[in-house]
């Protein structure tokens, strides 16, 4: 076996290290979990995250993530993709309007 990868593998990694986080940069599935590519404060090195840990870690972060690449559609864009009058289980709700 290959020392330096296991010398790697058993280095702190994220939060392990002591470090705070500066901004998300992506999410990836990582081994069937669903994880962060995290950027730190004061570190060029980026670490995977699991999404279990950024979430109670830094919840602030992982929301504003999401909300700045969160789409709403309206009713009016479905209606190609569903037929709105079947009860299919689905509630739709249109997006706010912009003032």
């Amino acid at each position: 076996m290959d020392s330096s990868k296991d010398s790697l593998e058993k280095q702190p990694h994220g939060f392990d290290r002591g470090l705070q986080p500066l901004r998300i940069l992506g999410v990836c599935d990582w081994s069937g979990q669903l994880a962060f590519l995290m950027q730190w404060k004061d570190c060029d090195k980026a670490d995977l995250v699991p999404a279990k840990v950024a979430n109670v870690r830094c919840p602030e972060m992982v929301i504003s993530y999401y909300e700045q690449r969160i789409e709403f559609k309206d009713a009016s864009d479905l209606e190609d993709l569903v037929d709105l009058d079947s009860d299919n289980g689905y509630e739709t709700t249109s997006s706010p309007t912009k003032e």
